[in-house]
């Protein structure tokens, strides 16, 4: 099956809600009646870092699905964005093209050597991640808009006033949704407060099962850790984030379409040369 894609936006943006683009100018995902053995969507007129790929599949062989997002060194704020899937046939395909994509202010750093605050993106290998929320709802993705149309199996959250991510080093709300209207912690993110930026965000298992930070004492490694929509100046240019990913919007919405839990997708992040002989 072939993808259909329309390629990013670059708008003036800001934190508020905008005028929401088309995405239903991006394909929908396959039907939720097919059944694991199944193909996937792909694009054979897309180019992807498939060596990359193949690197990473040699040292992650149950992930049939990789998210990757690369940088040339760890100081780079900027990359780019591509996800790739494992066919029936073993064949590993581009489901996008690269993307551009912008990083921490101060670039990549592996997830032990980080620390939140830190301004870097985790590097490593990351699940697409999952938490309780405050009410018992499962989240792996969330939104100020509506669910652009994940897949069935990935928990979509349309964000509530309540809505907390704990962010706040050795607390015990540390990398959890809780409920607290504007967030009481100085570093705890109200995800309303995001309007656009969190349009819709999926969450990458950076840090989760075990979380480490909650604890007095522990290594506050990454918490609130999301692939999410570009922020812009003034001017129009992207901005870099403070540790997360982002992505313009109609690719954000592409990836997040495609990420489908019967292949485990993983998120591989960082240098190029880093991902194919480390992570």
């Amino acid at each position: 099956m072939v993808l259909a894609v329309t390629a990013g936006l670059t708008l003036v943006g800001s934190s508020t809600l905008l005028a929401a683009p088309a995405l239903d100018d991006v394909a929908r995902p396959a039907s939720p009646t097919e059944t694991a053995s199944r193909d996937i969507q792909w694009r054979d007129d897309a180019s992807c870092d498939l060596a990359t790929v193949d690197a990473l599949a040699a040292r992650h062989p149950e992930v049939r699905q990789f998210v990757v997002l690369a940088t040339s060194t760890f100081n780079d704020t900027a990359g780019t964005a591509f996800t790739a899937a494992r066919r029936a046939n073993e064949e590993w395909v581009c489901q996008t093209e690269q993307q551009i994509a912008r990083f921490g202010r101060t670039g990549t750093r592996p997830l032990v050597e980080r620390r939140s605050g830190d301004g870097t993106t985790p590097a490593g290998v990351f699940p697409l991640g999952e938490v309780t929320a405050w009410d018992g709802e499962r989240v792996s993705v969330f939104g100020n808009r509506p669910d652009p149309g994940v897949r069935p199996g990935v928990g979509y959250r349309d964000v509530r006033p309540e809505d907390c991510w704990g962010a706040t080093p050795n607390t015990p709300e540390y990398q959890r949704l809780f409920a607290r209207p504007g967030c009481p912690g100085p570093e705890d993110e109200w995800l309303l407060r995001f309007g656009d930026v969190y349009s819709h965000a999926a969450v990458i298992g950076a840090n989760l099962d075990p979380v480490s930070g909650d604890e007095p004492g522990e290594p506050p490694y990454a918490a609130a850790i999301f692939l999410h929509r570009h922020s812009y100046t003034e001017t129009g240019a992207t901005r870099p984030t403070s540790g997360c990913v982002s992505l313009p919007l109609l690719d954000l919405a592409t990836t997040i379409r495609l990420l489908d839990p019967q292949l485990t997708p993983h998120f591989a992040i960082g240098p190029t040369s880093w991902l194919r002989t480390t992570a």
